[in-house]
């Protein structure tokens, strides 16, 4: 038997999951999904922690191993083991990416950045799953963002649920590489599957996403982000300042640490201008004893500030930040 390799790849809830179940033989894969217990409870219930395992037998001499990491920057340790180890030979890369995500563009840099060594060797397409839901950005935006990354990769509107949708762009990477030629009779039988399975969906509710106007790539804090912050275990106090230091809303009661938030605002851009180290994006003040500071900035110069436990990791803090103001 020969077996031939794709790798799924995007942000939590793109729809790699359901991708790789979509297509499988009979639908049956391996799936390590585990309850979400922070803001990515609000995209879907559970989340992908290790990776998903599924296999499409196209004849008796081949068959597609189908792998898809997980979406979450925690599990990073996944996307090594999976692009230079278990998936290093893969055919190629499947990358979806989200089109009701506040930012989908920004979701489709730092993935191509951290997929960069194998996208550069592997053939690669680009599914925007949910464009039903919103239809911007456009196929012809994410080209051109492709373009000016220096990556070439085709781009297709899909709906990960359906193997009559994921089967064309497994078939696109593959047909070069496999003897299987009986694609049509299979996006028949795929056709007449998800007939079947249409009538037992949920219908989509829009308003569960959380769907707003696409912004972009510029990163917009909402007073409420204190509120929500304040949800994250260890999480002390916040506070949001505006660029010039002043206090929009805050949590925290202590007015000196107040100050130091808006502070650091002022002292970072100083440093941005005689360094050469790029965008200073957090700053971040640990103590042994005492509460840490963590001031995260971003390109429409607001701040956060938190105060948290000493026994909070500035990497747990900084991902469940960076997923709140993606989806907030």
């Amino acid at each position: 038997m020969d077996y031939h390799k794709l790798l799924f790849i995007g942000p939590v809830g793109a729809g790699k999951t359901s991708a790789i179940r979509s297509i499988c033989d009979d639908h049956e894969n391996i799936e390590t999904e585990a309850k979400a217990s922070d803001v990515t409870g609000r995209r879907k219930p559970t989340t992908t922690v290790a990776m998903d395992y599924g296999c499409l037998t196209l004849s008796d001499n081949e068959a597609v191993q189908l792998y898809g990491t997980p979406g979450q920057a925690r599990f990073k340790f996944m996307w090594d083991m999976l692009a230079t180890n278990i998936a290093a030979d893969c055919a190629g890369i499947v990358f979806l990416v989200d089109n009701t995500r506040n930012y989908p563009m920004r979701d489709l840099k730092y993935y191509a950045q951290e997929f960069a060594e194998l996208i550069s060797r592997k053939p690669v397409i680009v599914g925007v799953t949910r464009s039903d839901l919103r239809d911007t950005p456009t196929l012809l935006e994410y080209e051109n963002t492709l373009e000016e990354m220096g990556i070439n990769a085709r781009v297709r509107f899909i709906d990960a649920r359906k193997a009559s949708s994921v089967l064309p762009v497994v078939e696109e990477l593959l047909q070069d590489k496999v003897r299987f030629n009986e694609w049509a009779e299979l996006a028949k039988r795929a056709i007449a599957n998800d007939a079947e399975l249409e009538e037992e969906w949920v219908p989509v509710d829009a308003s569960s996403y959380e769907i707003q106007d696409y912004r972009g790539e510029e990163v917009v804090m909402k007073d409420s982000i204190v509120d929500d912050v304040m949800n994250f275990k260890g999480v002390k106090g916040a506070a949001l300042t505006d660029d010039m230091g002043d206090v929009v809303t805050s949590s925290i009661e202590s007015g000196e640490v107040n100050d130091f938030v808006g502070f650091v605002s002022g002292v970072v851009k100083v440093f941005e201008e005689v360094s050469d180290l790029g965008k200073v994006q957090s700053v971040s003040l640990r103590s042994a004893k005492e509460d840490n500071i963590t001031v995260f900035l971003n390109d429409s110069e607001q701040v956060l500030g938190i105060q948290s436990s000493n026994r909070v990791s500035f990497r747990a803090l900084k991902q469940q930040v960076d997923d709140l103001l993606q989806w907030g």
